[in-house]
């Protein structure tokens, strides 16, 4: 079992944390992982950037560049890594935070690399998508006994890309730079901690590097509200034709996002919103919490928060139905709102549509597939004892 976190850690609440005495292990090298590992590095701490063996593509230009190229809206230039490797124990020793920067489906396996290798006062960093009640259990599970508290951040902080010479985005496409633009920073991004006891003291741990971030009141709003399973899974199975015809060349946001399918996802955030009130969270939309996270970027003429001069003539659109703005956002996301939604007795037939017809479309059985109660820790809860579980531990 994880041990509770005693009153002396390595990060205490309310230190006075400079740069210089703090140190992050980023785990994967994709978008997210590069571009977290650039930005921190250029604003001077001591970061570690690792790369499952498996997955060794990803990482063999930053390896061999010492670094990573950053441009866009923040600190831009070339980020001198000290250390990047695929040795996932040696890139967590003696770090104060380790961010899982992959996508959902990759958790596991960093975790599962982590284990054995935590140390007392070390924080786990998840993105969303019930990542810390997932990975809490795996640790349980895996009878990992260290100090360490498990987190999450409702979406990444930064909207970027890892691009390569070309400009493409996506995976089998950017692998000849090691190059990341950083379009927008969220702002006032929710991050919680398991149980939300830790609350306190992750918050603040947390923003000490990224300041900007605010307390979650739970890590059911940091994956029930988070934007991307309600923004995504319309867009691809309405532009499914679209997709597979053009193999993703187009602008997904600007030219794929149509009133009709706006309207879909928005009648599915209605359902998201009231899965969240029946757990005790506040109504949110995703309009509105993307028009609060990215305030300075809205358009003052459309509420867009999606700037033109990154997304105009630009292919990011899923190259097929096979791309994770479906599947993780139906596995880890959909699904598992759709079963607490169930247990509080709110009806979401919308989101179970959007199931369906992406189970149907990819011949994958996402009932079975995608994240269940029990792999949350929630089986045979009620959703009050589920409030009281995600709160207390208990």
């Amino acid at each position: 079992m994880l041990r509770a976190r005693p009153t002396k850690d390595r990060v205490s609440e309310g230190s006075d944390l400079s740069k210089s005495n703090v140190s992050l292990a980023i785990l994967g090298a994709g978008n997210a992982g590069c571009s977290l590992a650039g930005e921190l590095t250029l604003q001077g701490f001591d970061v570690s950037l690792a790369e499952l063996p498996e997955f060794k593509k990803n990482i063999e230009v930053p390896l061999k560049k010492g670094g990573i190229q950053v441009e866009g809206e923040l600190k831009t230039g070339f980020a001198k890594i000290e250390k990047i490797t695929l040795n996932i124990a040696d890139a967590i020793r003696g770090r104060d935070m380790i961010f899982i920067a992959s996508p959902a489906y990759g958790h596991e396996a960093f975790t599962r690399a982590c284990a054995p290798h935590l140390e007392d006062d070390q924080s786990l960093v998840y993105i969303s998508y019930f990542g810390a009640l997932r990975m809490s259990k795996l640790l349980n599970d895996l009878k990992v006994d260290k100090d360490v508290t498990v987190g999450e951040m409702l979406s990444f902080i930064y909207a970027s890309d890892r691009v390569g010479k070309k400009g493409a985005f996506f995976m089998d496409r950017y692998q000849d730079d090691a190059k990341v633009l950083i379009k927008r920073e969220k702002e006032g991004l929710p991050i919680s901690a398991f149980p939300a006891t830790k609350n306190p003291r992750f918050v603040s741990d947390l923003r000490k590097v990224i300041p900007s971030m605010v307390s979650g009141t739970n890590v059911l709003e940091t994956s029930i509200n988070n934007v991307n399973p309600i923004s995504h899974p319309a867009g691809v199975i309405m532009n499914a034709g679209w997709i597979e015809h053009t193999e993703g060349k187009f602008s997904f946001y600007l030219e794929g996002q149509t009133p009709s399918i706006k309207r879909v996802a928005n009648a599915m955030d209605e359902e998201k919103m009231n899965v969240a009130s029946a757990y005790g969270l506040k109504r949110i939309s995703n309009q509105e919490l993307s028009q609060k996270m990215y305030a300075r970027y809205v358009n003052k003429k459309t509420g867009e928060t999606h700037q033109e001069k990154y997304y105009k003539n630009i292919y990011d659109a899923p190259p097929s139905l096979k791309h994770r703005y479906l599947v993780e956002d139906v596995i880890y996301g959909l699904v598992p709102m759709y079963q607490l939604a169930k247990v509080a007795g709110v009806e979401t037939p919308i989101i179970e549509s959007v199931i369906r017809f992406a189970s149907i479309a990819n011949e994958e059985n996402y009932w079975e597939t995608g994240i269940n109660l029990k792999q949350l820790q929630l089986d045979g809860r009620r959703a009050k004892d589920i409030v009281n579980f995600v709160n207390n531990g208990m």
